[in-house]
């Protein structure tokens, strides 16, 4: 399970153990002590950039949002138009205050009954508190399900094949930004493909008492589907190679200064509309 080390120190993923049994060399980053290697992290990158590999998300934030008035809160919280997602697909967006300033950039998850926000670790707890704000005046429901799952990636040219015996939805068939929720062993799971190391990518969701045990299966007993641990340190250089942003390059930024206007949507109401209205006018 997850576990916090107390107010001070940071937070356990539920697979500690088993990363520590495979030699990561752990270290905190964004409230969480993560795998940042397991003994070479280039030679983890390339592995990963030539096949396939498998990583530990689960430091990223999971919020969801259910009720009648879940999509009111999403609208006025998200700079894309949640009012127009579709069901069973991801969709990028920021999050930001009455100033315009980004609080997080992260993915929408639409499902038929609820959403989930993935957020980036540091800022879960200013996104929370974000959601819960505006959730008082809408109705809408938000429960942090951070600390209840977990969230492995499986990313590389390779995966897709790899993946589609171990999943009842064949990964091969998503499209990018595709959702799809299902049961696996009487649990239910959500997998969405996205593009975090600019490879082709799957994230799925698993409450943590599966964690370990599709964690186990993907790297020592999937037979010649087996892959290998990467860890972040491989993640990030991927993600420079493919000029993917990090957090800290939209630190403190609108998403018109950051570079990020496809993520804006005008046509509907959102917290930090108008400010963002003005710095585009500035940028003509």
């Amino acid at each position: 399970m997850f576990a916090g080390m107390g107010e001070s120190q940071p937070f356990r993923l539920a697979l500690h153990d088993a990363h520590l049994a495979a030699g990561a060399e752990m270290t905190e980053r964004g409230g969480w002590l993560m795998p940042i290697h397991y003994g070479d992290a280039e030679a983890e990158a390339a592995a990963i950039a030539a096949c396939a590999g498998v990583f530990d998300s689960s430091h990223l934030g999971r919020i969801r949002v259910a009720g009648d008035g879940a999509l009111d809160l999403l609208e006025r919280a998200c700079t894309a138009d949640a009012a127009a997602q579709e069901d069973d697909t991801a969709l990028l967006t920021a999050i930001c205050d009455e100033a315009g300033t980004i609080i997080d950039v992260c993915f929408v998850v639409r499902l038929a009954k609820f959403w989930v926000l993935t957020t980036n670790a540091a800022v879960r707890p200013a996104v929370l508190e974000h959601l819960q704000a505006i959730a008082a005046d809408v109705g809408a429901k938000v429960d942090d399900q951070t600390f209840k799952t977990s969230m492995i990636t499986v990313a590389g040219p390779g995966a897709m094949e790899m993946l589609d015996p171990l999943l009842p939805h064949r990964p091969s068939t998503l499209a990018r930004g595709d959702v799809r929720a299902g049961a696996l062993l009487l649990a239910r799971y959500i997998a969405m493909r996205t593009g975090s190391t600019g490879l082709w990518s799957i994230q799925v969701m698993l409450p943590n008492m599966l964690i370990g045990q599709a964690w186990k299966f993907i790297t020592k007993k999937a037979g010649e589907s087996c892959l290998p641990a990467i860890g972040r340190d491989a993640q990030d250089a991927l993600r420079r190679r493919a000029g993917v942003p990090c957090p800290a390059d939209f630190a403190g930024k609108d998403p018109i200064s950051a570079g990020l206007a496809e993520l804006v949507d005008f046509d509907h109401d959102f917290l930090g509309r108008d400010a963002l209205e003005c710095n585009r006018d500035k940028h003509r």
